[in-house]
């Protein structure tokens, strides 16, 4: 009994270090910065992911751009730990939609936000969240 509680012990340490888990429901909540490529705005950025499926989630990014709060929603997939994690959200009005890629390493994420048009992406700016 003693071994098993301090397996469970461990195992929960882990998880708990690789930011697998901070809230009973599964939710993530990850800050950071964004940077706008045309003006260099830049400000903080609150992403919170909610598990929809394996490495699936649903994500809404809430920041200020120009002294107007934003939430911009959608879906990602990928880890939130390590390796590709990618998405697609659309603006507060849902006129326009934005994608955004990038990469986990050493608890960090480091990406790219894109608009999307007729004639393809357009880069917008970077990212980066972190636990």
């Amino acid at each position: 009994m003693r071994m098993a509680m301090r397996g469970l012990a461990v195992v929960a340490a882990l998880v708990m270090s690789v930011g697998l888990v901070t809230s009973a429901d599964g939710k993530r909540t990850l800050k950071g910065t964004f940077e706008w490529n045309d003006s260099g705005k830049k400000g903080d950025l609150e992403a919170v992911f909610t598990p929809t499926g394996e490495g699936k989630w649903d994500v809404a990014f809430h920041f200020v751009f120009r002294g107007e709060p934003h939430t911009y929603a959608g879906t990602a997939e990928g880890s939130l730990a390590s390796g590709a994690l990618k998405g697609r959200v659309l603006n507060d009005n849902k006129n326009r939609t934005f994608v955004f890629t990038g990469t986990f390493a050493d608890g960090e994420f480091h990406g790219t936000h894109a608009e999307v048009g007729d004639d393809g992406d357009h880069p917008t700016g970077t990212l980066t969240l972190k636990s």
